[in-house]
């Protein structure tokens, strides 16, 4: 029989307890128990308002200590917040359940430490004393009182007679340890292992997450399936009945008649060109991968039908995957705002500060956008969250209507600048 962890091992024949690692391992876990708990009783008694960021600081440490213990590593309770969302960290926190449990597993840990430095000092001033004993013992006679009327003479011809006890002592001491630190072990990993609940939650949230990616990118491949049938593939269908048709004036050797046919398979081709272009573009502009948002939302203005005002307060390079999220998001801003208000145009403002990149998107139309109807911006939201970033929608009714897109960017800022390199040297 193999130990996986120390409750298995106690269980084992004494012989192979004693020569195994557990022992030791138990005595590490116990001392660094018994350690932390002063430590955190002076931490806490200048720092009592902290107190749930401490147990939750403290549950992260214990996850990996009860791996002395054999036990694995823990998952946690709580959920991963965006690095958008990171003001509200302490807020997300004090709400979960998993906060909670970890306090009270922080108290539980005290004691046990209590338990544990008593425990340890009690077996090292046993050990002292024995060894204490035979020491002075072989420098000179003398007569030892335990308790009541038992007492024992020891001299240098007999002072080695209390050293079996250690023999006696070791053993039961490291049983005792081991089962001090599978008690509180037990215990921790009760109180700071994530739920079911917990997991199914996140498990949901994710599933829903790549549920709603999988849908915009089929809705995007049918867009641009109908965009290539309805306009690229009908300009070329056109421009072989142009060629059909010129190849008809050439065998009647109308001069007038071909030129007019080879001027009109000219334009029909330039359309096509241009049905074309407008494809590529609606999939990622050049324009935008070359000289980053401002430039790219410059261009898109220039040819929409809702007129864009754009205002650029130093917005810097981010990673492409965030520059396309913040193209498309205004692009999804125009498209609003021209089917559903009256409002004559969109404001969009590029800034950066407090460690954010915002693009922020108003129009002056009646309001009262709800955000869980439409697909657009549920899917602009979904990828936003899948980046990092989040999207904020305040839209009362009466207006105005304003959409914020936010990237952190504190932690792109180096790939920021390799991006820009690139594109330079492009």
């Amino acid at each position: 029989m193999t130990s996986q962890t120390v409750w298995q091992a106690l269980v084992l024949p004494p012989w192979r307890f004693l020569a195994s690692w557990w022992p030791w391992r138990a005595l590490a876990f116990v001392a660094t128990s018994a350690v932390m708990a002063p430590v955190l009783v002076a931490v806490l008694a200048v720092t009592i308002l902290l107190l749930p960021i401490w147990a939750i600081l403290v549950a992260s440490v214990d996850r990996r200590r009860l791996r002395l213990l054999g036990l694995p590593l823990l998952a946690s309770g709580h959920v991963r917040v965006p690095p958008g969302e990171r003001q509200n960290w302490l807020g997300v926190r004090l709400t979960e359940p998993a906060t909670w449990r970890e306090l009270v597993s922080l108290i539980a840990g005290l004691v046990f430490g209590a338990v544990s430095l008593l425990v340890l000092f009690g077996q090292g001033l046993t050990l002292t004393m024995i060894v204490g004993v035979a020491v002075m013992a072989r420098q000179r006679e003398g007569t030892i009182h335990f308790f009541s009327d038992f007492a024992v003479h020891l001299g240098p011809e007999n002072w080695w007679h209390p050293l079996p006890l250690l023999v006696i002592a070791l053993p039961v001491f490291a049983y005792i340890t081991a089962l001090l630190a599978a008690l509180h072990g037990a215990c921790a990993r009760w109180l700071i292992a994530a739920r079911v609940a917990e997991i199914d939650e996140r498990v949901t949230r994710l599933t829903r997450s790549r549920a709603a990616i999988v849908a915009a990118n089929e809705a995007e491949r049918r867009r641009l399936e109908r965009d290539l049938h309805d306009g690229v593939q009908q300009e070329l269908v056109a421009i072989a009945a142009r060629l059909g048709m010129l190849e008809l004036e050439l065998a009647a050797g109308d001069a007038r008649a071909t030129r007019a046919a080879l001027d009109a398979a000219h334009a029909q081709t330039e359309r096509a060109l241009g049905a074309l272009r407008d494809t590529v573009r609606g999939i990622h502009p050049a324009v935008l991968s070359d000289h980053g948002v401002p430039a790219a939302l410059s261009e898109l203005g220039g040819r929409s039908a809702m007129p864009l005002r754009v205002v650029d307060r130093g917005f810097p390079r981010l990673t492409p995957e965030r520059e396309a999220a913040a193209y498309f998001f205004v692009a999804e801003a125009l498209t609003n705002a021209a089917k559903h208000t009256s409002a004559p145009f969109v404001r969009v403002t590029l800034a950066c500060d407090g460690g954010s990149a915002t693009v922020t998107a108003t129009d002056s139309g009646h309001g009262g956008i709800d955000e869980g109807r439409g697909s657009g911006l549920r899917g602009l939201g979904e990828r936003a969250d899948a980046l990092g970033g989040r999207l904020l929608v305040h839209s009362p009714v009466g207006g105005p209507t304003t959409l914020t897109l936010a990237f952190p960017y504190v932690e792109l800022g180096m790939h920021a600048e390799e991006d820009s390199r690139a594109h330079s040297a492009r």
